[in-house]
């Protein structure tokens, strides 16, 4: 009983080794196709045409996704896009171009894109609430295309952009992460679209302003790569700022001026005296010494006690 068992063992174990190289060799393979089954990138150009102040202007959109490739020429990322370059452009230094992206972080460019920037908008009912579906789009003649081309940008986990080959998602999400990502396809756009000579500007919005600082200083600094210019909307530098928490009076105080505003534009003020723009600074000065002065004002002797807050 016992040779038997033991032929049985023995004759199990001559089987199962094979086995087991063969299992190997294809969890090697497995661990490998990683890499050779990353996604290729997919871009749609179209023409269109669009009136901008009386100017026609024929421009190329292109959107999909470019790869993104770390510094040791490994796919990394699909970065979702969409770009609007003017036609007929024989000098690019001629033309600038314009990143733009929204905040969060977490958020795709959807806002800015559909919203404000791009030559189509969806049609809002500002400043009353939007009527449920059906939408409307319609050409935006606010867009920013007259003067310079556009790329909105949607950073990995937004949009269509996501992590590909061995890289995960916390590579990409966080600070330093998110900038050197977004930097690294500005950078890489530009090199694949010979826009070097075309003066550049960043633009962002909420969270977006805070990453277009980092993103100015890492093209510099890491890359070589100098802006013209970086636009903020709905700037957060200080999120202290945002967060009306116990303690922190800050956010009532700098929300207050904006209060005022819309105060004014609904009529609940007494009047319609000051216009709005000398109301904001009035409301600032008066926020200013009253009840910041030591926070503001670095001379708290120049304190006007008298200012009125409407």
């Amino acid at each position: 009983m016992y040779k038997s068992l033991s032929a049985i063992v023995l004759a199990f174990l001559v089987a199962a080794a094979p086995l087991s190289a063969q299992e190997h060799r294809e969890m090697k393979a497995g661990n490998d196709s990683s890499e050779s089954e990353i996604p290729k990138p997919i871009q749609v150009v179209t023409q269109h045409s669009i009136t901008i102040d009386g100017q026609q202007i024929r421009y190329t959109a292109t959107t999909g996704t470019m790869l993104l490739k770390d510094e040791n020429d490994k796919p990394i990322a699909l970065f979702g896009f969409t770009a609007y370059t003017k036609d007929g452009v024989s000098d690019p230094s001629t033309r600038p171009i314009t990143f733009a992206y929204n905040g969060g972080p977490g958020s795709s460019s959807i806002w800015l894109h559909m919203g404000a920037l791009g030559p189509k908008r969806v049609v809002l009912n500002d400043p009353h609430a939007t009527s449920p579906a059906p939408y409307k789009m319609e050409d935006n003649k606010n867009s920013i295309l007259d003067v310079t081309d556009l790329v909105m940008i949607d950073p990995v986990g937004t949009g269509f952009s996501k992590p590909v080959g061995k890289a995960k998602g916390s590579d990409f999400w966080g600070v330093d992460q998110d900038i050197k990502s977004v930097s690294e396809f500005i950078f890489q756009y530009v090199r694949k679209n010979d826009r070097w000579n075309s003066p550049k500007f960043l633009f962002g919005e909420s969270y977006g302003t805070t990453r277009s600082a980092g993103i100015a200083d890492y093209l510099y600094e890491r890359l070589g790569l100098q802006v013209n210019g970086v636009i903020f909307l709905s700037t957060v530098w200080n999120f202290e700022t945002l967060s009306f928490a116990p303690g922190n009076d800050l956010p009532y105080i700098v929300y207050f001026p904006t209060y005022a505003a819309v105060a004014w534009y609904h009529n609940a003020l007494p009047s319609k005296s000051p216009p709005t723009s000398s109301l904001s600074s009035r409301t600032r000065a008066s926020l200013r010494a009253v009840n910041m002065p030591t926070r503001f004002s670095r001379d708290s002797r120049s304190i006007v006690p008298n200012t009125t807050t409407y």
